[in-house]
């Protein structure tokens, strides 16, 4: 094929390729629009390069470019992985792709907020500026080993969230090994596995706490009051909306999206818990939300504000607000003949195998009703 001149490229109107060196084309599109096109091999494979529109790289322009990516090729370098490399995100760029692109998949908002406030605090710092492609093993390991036996959990968090974007960004091809896997493994020490569960006030002492809670002066005290009264856990309850409550019935149905096991859950009210709304409609900030935060309107209570009231309490010790689900599954089983099916239910746990669970179809709640009412009595006794 006879190479075209730089006149020819003016007048060139007929659409496809048309040579003007070894390996560059002129790529005429039935638009009109003109672009360069380097047809070449590398590792074996036909691959275009685009050098630019024309006129504004003319030909001579074209050509120098189309040589030095030859020279390249010549010596073994890919001009492509060039490109790749001139675009490459930064860890913390790619850390924010990521989580936008999990958004759909993310529990709640407060869950999403925790994923990045995690990784900005403990990776950032190292690994923020650093083009993903050029993070080492060493790198994440000077991110890891200072926390790693310090703060096991958090550690375990910070790691799976490195990883979980290096993967991210091996499959947009920015990286071809993921440093944050099972590799790392040897120059870290071993982590028991053992989970710590959370520490519960006995139940005998949960009756004086629903007291302390009562006297402080706080938006938090009703919902705390709220999650002790119910058994529930604090985003389900921190969360709570008005539209999720059913007077009529005294139930709260939790939606399916905020609940662990990803199915919704009805909650018996007992008198108790029906009070503790009826206070709460002093809050309303014009949001659905039955306990928002008094500091950022529209948006629920943090796990904090719950903790900070607890605390103030004195009776608090060192349990925590998810215990309270373990002061109740205690009391049901030591104080009451209810089955233990039922309390498991009233926790939203799940009970039974797979085929008990397909074959089984109700929630128990009249019997629940009853269990919520004599904890309601319990405390209040």
């Amino acid at each position: 094929m006879k190479k075209i001149t730089a006149a020819q490229c003016k007048s060139i109107t007929k659409p496809g390729l048309h040579r003007a060196d070894d390996t560059l084309y002129l790529c005429v599109k039935p638009s009109g629009r003109r672009s360069w096109i380097q047809r070449v091999r590398i590792d074996g494979r036909q691959r275009d390069i685009g050098l630019g529109s024309y006129p504004v790289v003319p030909l001579a322009k074209a050509r120098q470019r189309a040589f030095d990516n030859r020279v390249k090729i010549a010596d073994g370098i890919n001009p492509l992985a060039d490109r790749r490399r001139a675009n490459m995100p930064t860890f913390e760029e790619a850390a924010h792709q990521y989580h936008k692109s999990r958004q759909p998949s993310w529990k709640n908002e407060q869950h999403a907020r925790s994923w990045m406030q995690v990784i900005q605090k403990h990776s950032f710092p190292i690994l923020a500026a650093l083009p993903v492609d050029k993070i080492t093993q060493e790198d994440v390991l000077n991110v890891l080993e200072p926390i790693w036996t310090a703060r096991p959990e958090t550690a375990r968090r910070v790691r799976q969230r490195i990883r979980s974007v290096l993967r991210y960004c091996q499959a947009r091809n920015h990286v071809e090994q993921n440093v944050a896997d099972e590799r790392i493994d040897g120059a870290l020490a071993p982590m028991p596995k053992v989970k710590e569960h959370h520490k519960a006030l006995p139940y005998q002492e949960v009756s004086n706490a629903i007291k302390a809670i009562g006297s402080l002066v706080s938006s938090a005290r009703l919902c705390l009051k709220f999650l002790i009264l119910t058994a529930t856990r604090s985003n389900e309850a921190r969360e709570a909306t008005w539209g999720e409550i059913d007077r009529e019935t005294a139930t709260w149905e939790i939606p399916a999206e905020r609940m662990k096991g990803r199915k919704p859950h009805r909650v018996p009210l007992s008198k108790s818990a029906l009070d503790v709304l009826d206070e709460a409609e002093n809050l309303r900030d014009g949001s659905d939300l039955i306990f928002p935060s008094v500091t950022k309107s529209g948006y629920a209570m943090t796990p904090d504000n719950l903790m900070k009231v607890w605390r103030k309490t004195g009776v608090a010790k060192d349990s925590t607000v998810h215990g309270f689900r373990t002061s109740f599954r205690t009391w049901a089983s030591e104080c009451t003949d209810t089955p233990r099916e039922v309390c498991e239910m009233a926790l939203a746990h799940a009970v039974g195998t797979h085929v008990e669970q397909a074959y089984s179809r109700s929630d128990l709640l009249e019997k629940r009703v009853q269990l919520m009412d004599a904890w309601n009595d319990y405390l209040l006794s």
